[in-house]
């Protein structure tokens, strides 16, 4: 059997677990303290037993039974209710605190490709994988009282909560009912009720109804009374008081408004601030200098001279030569003797 070691800090006997989330503009801070005897009562379950009916066998881990998960429904339900939310945002704030918590591989986690955990292991381990969360989720809203199922698409898991004219994607269950119950993801932050990641558009799923009679219900375990009070580590430093389960109060959600990203964002950069103020005086100076640069008349371009006219030589006569009247040939025009046969140049005789 491979165990899993949970990263939780620890004081003696107890898990001590924080939680943030966001929803509807407002920041959640959730404090939990879990009881190692029950963590390890539910991590003793074979893995086999677990999966011996397959996704349509996890009501088995499903635990309403359970007093501590009650409790918890009970604080999300009551916080929920003091913020004036109803039914839709009182499912979707839950929905919120459950997609907030980090997705693991079982692979990875455990050894096992799969192990499907029971709400105490989910929340002590970190996370999980798909239906891990879901088994958390659909655990919670059954508390709360909201009808609940599972949805099983291809390679996938996640739950469907009973509604009327909601938005989104939806199953009637039993078919030919008036039961619909509409998808709620688990594993992605900020799908809303009724939104369908795209990887599953246009694909079937088994609907899987929930047998709380079928859970496993671990001995009782003696839970503590309150949340420790906060030291600097986030945690007391003493073992709280066990008491009776049934006397047993936790404490809700607290609400934190939410930091806006720009202050995070110049506290956490000092020089990326810098560069910034860097910047915005350099763009005031240099508007300043564009307004004061004294301006100069407009030039005008001259145009460019007319390109070369290239003249070709051509080969006239030479005007007022004088012929030989002996011999024919063309002197110069001031000849007095043939330069051919010598002879003294005369006009021809008429």
């Amino acid at each position: 059997m491979v165990l899993i070691h949970p990263s939780a800090a620890q004081t003696d006997g107890y898990y001590n677990k924080s939680f943030s989330w966001d929803y509807n503009g407002k920041h959640w801070d959730w404090n939990l303290t879990i009881p190692q005897d029950l963590y390890n009562a539910y991590k003793a379950v074979p893995v086999s037993t677990r999966t011996r009916d397959g996704p349509a066998g996890y009501g088995f881990c499903t635990t309403t039974k359970d007093s501590y998960i009650q409790n918890l429904a009970k604080e999300l339900n009551d916080t929920a209710t003091q913020q004036g939310y109803d039914s839709y945002d009182k499912v979707s704030f839950v929905l919120a605190f459950v997609q907030s918590l980090p997705y693991t591989s079982d692979k990875v986690t455990t050894g096992y490709d799969e192990y499907p955990r029971f709400p105490i292991e989910t929340l002590v381990d970190d996370g999980g994988d798909c239906e891990d969360t879901s088994i958390l989720f659909a655990t919670l809203t059954l508390l709360m009282g909201y009808g609940t199922v599972y949805i099983n698409p291809p390679n996938h898991y996640a739950v469907g909560i009973l509604g009327n004219g909601i938005q989104g994607t939806s199953w009637t269950y039993p078919s030919g009912s008036n039961n619909t119950y509409y998808y709620c993801e688990t594993t992605g932050d900020g799908f809303a009720i009724g939104q369908l990641p795209d990887e599953f558009q246009g694909q079937s799923a088994y609907i899987y109804p929930i047998d709380e009679s079928e859970q496993f219900v671990p001995d009782e375990v003696a839970l503590p009374t309150s949340e420790p009070s906060p030291t600097d580590s986030g945690f007391t430093t003493t073992q709280p008081t066990p008491t009776d389960s049934a006397s047993t109060t936790i404490p809700g959600p607290s609400v934190q408004p939410v930091m806006p990203l720009s202050f995070n964002l110049i506290s956490d950069n000092p020089l990326l601030f810098i560069i910034i103020m860097f910047a915005i005086v350099v763009s005031i100076v240099l508007a300043i200098w564009s307004v004061r640069k004294p301006k100069h008349q407009p030039q005008t371009i001259a145009p460019a001279p007319p390109a070369p006219v290239i003249l070709q030589a051509q080969n006239t006569a030479y005007e007022g030569n004088k012929f030989c009247i002996y011999c024919g040939s063309n002197n110069k025009a001031y000849a007095a003797y043939c330069e051919k046969c010598g002879k003294q140049i005369g006009q021809p005789s008429v």
